[in-house]
């Protein structure tokens, strides 16, 4: 539904069936209420604009983000934050030398991060330290050993790395993501310790993207929830703990509660691709494949049982300059790859075999 009208529409209406005097541009009347035409006409747009605003499903389609966190917060309801890469690194040298606070060490392709203390290295030239992200989101998430670059020479310190991978740094949480908590809020009972509670407090979590409910799942009195993180991967200790801890201050008295994280299943997509070589380079065609797979699959984490080869090839087809496409597989095959109730697709490879 939209308010708009033109000016010329408006000013037509006025003087609907009106022939005394001549009502055209170069008349009187014409220029004594166009001004007003106009404004009037700016105001039904700026009404279709307020009905984007004040609407959640609209304020999402529209973009209007801060209408949006507005609304939701009138069910309780608010944005989860992104949040800093919080990592312990190895730092080798020589013995007793001092790494202070403050240093900067970073990865090859340049993201730095920053040592929270001073480090006094042992009799063996070694010791470790927390650095955090100079800046927040899951941009700085590291596998193993990807923090080995010292931007800047500190005395006596020869070598860092990341022994272990760290994957527990967010994004800020999109709308859609934000709209779907706020609709399971509005739409679905969450009362008394039902299973919508137990999925609404694992989703009021920040770093959990998708949660799923077992009531009875070990008897009466058990319940069990299964949980991504945001970046819909497998749940760190540290998350399962937080959600668990959060779960058991609001939940009513009685029922044990198990916390797990989802199992990822890694999926490798094979094809031969035909595609507009002229205007589009492989790479970029293959990134954009892999970054719309990786959204297909967060879209249906924990919410289907088999991911859809024929949605994977659709998405493929849909692709800017991509011709065709053929011989298509999903772990080597070419029907639709079921999904156990614990487990989560995780894009590992697109194969792009060019014919």
């Amino acid at each position: 539904m939209s308010y708009y009208r033109s000016e010329e529409d408006i000013y037509n209406e006025m003087f609907l069936g009106y022939t005394a005097t001549s009502i055209g541009k170069e008349s009187l009347l014409y220029n004594a209420c166009m001004p007003v035409c106009i404004k009037l006409s700016e105001a039904y747009l700026a009404l279709d604009e307020v009905t984007k605003q004040i609407f959640a499903k609209k304020a999402v389609e529209s973009g209007y983000s801060s209408f949006l966190d507005l609304r939701v917060e009138e069910m309780g309801i608010k944005r989860k934050e992104s949040t800093y890469a919080l990592i312990e690194i190895t730092v080798n040298g020589t013995a007793k030398m001092i790494f202070p606070k403050d240093s900067i060490v970073g990865t090859s392709d340049n993201r730095l991060y920053i040592t929270q203390s001073d480090l006094i290295l042992d009799d063996n030239g070694s010791g470790k330290v927390k650095v955090r992200a100079e800046k927040a989101g899951s941009k700085y998430n590291v596998t193993a050993n990807e923090i080995n670059y010292l931007p800047i020479k500190y005395s006596g310190i020869k070598s860092i790395t990341n022994e272990k991978a760290y994957f527990d740094a967010y994004d800020e949480e999109t709308n859609e993501s934000l709209y779907y908590r706020y609709s399971l809020k509005v739409q679905i009972p969450a009362t008394s310790g039902n299973k919508y509670h137990y999925q609404n407090w694992a989703l009021e979590v920040d770093g959990v993207g998708s949660a799923k409910v077992y009531p009875l799942w070990n008897g009466n009195g058990t319940v069990k929830v299964v949980i991504s993180s945001s970046n819909y991967r497998a749940a760190s200790s540290d998350l399962i703990k937080t959600v668990a801890d959060h779960i058991e201050e609001n939940r009513p008295i009685g029922p044990t509660v198990t916390v797990v994280s989802v199992e990822e299943l890694p999926l490798i997509i094979s094809l031969k691709l035909i595609y507009d070589s002229v205007s589009y380079t492989l790479d970029t065609i293959k990134t954009n494949i892999q970054n719309s797979i990786s959204q297909y699959l967060k879209d249906v984490a924990l919410k289907t049982d088999h991911i859809s080869i024929a949605k994977v090839g659709a998405i493929i087809l849909s692709t800017s300059g991509v011709t065709d496409y053929s011989n298509l597989t999903i772990n080597g095959s070419t029907i639709n790859l079921p999904i156990a109730d614990n487990q989560i697709a995780v894009l590992s490879g697109v194969v792009c075999n060019v014919t």
